[in-house]
């Protein structure tokens, strides 16, 4: 008798944040749909960027850097 054993599915969650811009200025980032932060352009001073319990990681020169300070 053979048994072939069925494994159990595999779900992988992704660390990949994906950024939403909401309205001009201001960008939610989620990963696996949930919220993880928020980058608000501060005009003129740079990109401020909060983690989803509000904790200001700092300012930011350039978007990108902004976010990277999330990933």
């Amino acid at each position: 008798m053979t048994t072939i054993a069925d494994p159990a599915p595999r779900t992988t969650k992704s660390d990949e944040l994906v950024f939403q811009a909401v309205q001009a200025g201001l960008w939610i980032a989620r990963r696996d749909g949930v919220v993880a932060g928020m980058i608000e352009q501060r005009w003129g001073k740079g990109f401020e960027v909060t983690t989803c319990l509000g904790r200001s990681l700092g300012l930011f020169r350039t978007l990108d850097e902004a976010k990277a300070a999330l990933g």
